[in-house]
């Protein structure tokens, strides 16, 4: 996380150097990412950027903290728009999010993200328990079986994150998104054609 140092400075300095460091973490592979190339671009003293972060895995955290702070505000919005329908807001994410993550713009970040960072993802993708109780209120659970919401949703984040990242490695959507679509349907359907009543052993 910054320090308190980096959060007294104006919205503008933190922005710049937010932006020099999402361009240099776009332009190239994490274990490339030059701490000295991002504060010749920010126009800030190598001693400075010390006293804001404490090094390069300190700064990529922050701003993968910041992305998922955008990623749960568009899950939040989604399943509002769809009424709490799991099925039809999770659908939806994978491709509103795909499209960001693509975007030539984001691309080279989420491929760090999901490519170079993945001891550490945890922190991005878990974010189920975050946005459970939003989701607890907004859901339609009449026609779903299952007491432990909380269980369910957290499969369906977690399958949307792992699937979206299968993508973002394989440069695959087509197939990938054939193959979620079937995750889902199962979380969602279950795999048995029809109830079967199974005797207690």
């Amino acid at each position: 996380m910054p320090t308190s140092t980096f959060f007294r400075l104006d919205k503008e300095k933190q922005k710049k150097l937010l932006d020099c460091a999402k361009e240099e973490f776009s332009r190239i592979p994490y274990p490339e990412v030059s701490i000295n190339q991002i504060i010749m671009n920010a126009h800030i003293p190598r001693g400075s950027f010390y006293m804001y972060f404490q090094d390069k895995e300190d700064l990529f955290l922050y701003m993968i903290e910041l992305y998922q702070q955008k990623l749960n505000s568009l899950v939040k919005d989604i399943i509002t728009q769809y009424h709490g329908d799991l099925r039809k807001s999770f659908l939806n994410l994978y491709d509103t999010m795909l499209d960001q993550m693509v975007s030539e713009e984001n691309q080279g970040m989420f491929r760090n993200i999901f490519l170079f960072f993945h001891w550490k993802k945890e922190k991005f993708i878990d974010s189920g328990h975050q946005l459970f109780h939003f989701v607890e209120e907004k859901v339609d659970s009449t026609n779903i079986k299952i007491k432990d919401l909380e269980f369910v949703f957290n499969m369906l984040v977690h399958t949307l994150f792992i699937s979206l990242a299968e993508t973002i490695k394989n440069n695959d959507g087509e197939n990938k998104k054939e193959k979620y679509i079937q995750k889902i349907d199962i979380i969602c359907y279950g795999i048995y054609k029809e109830v079967k009543h199974v005797k207690n052993i």
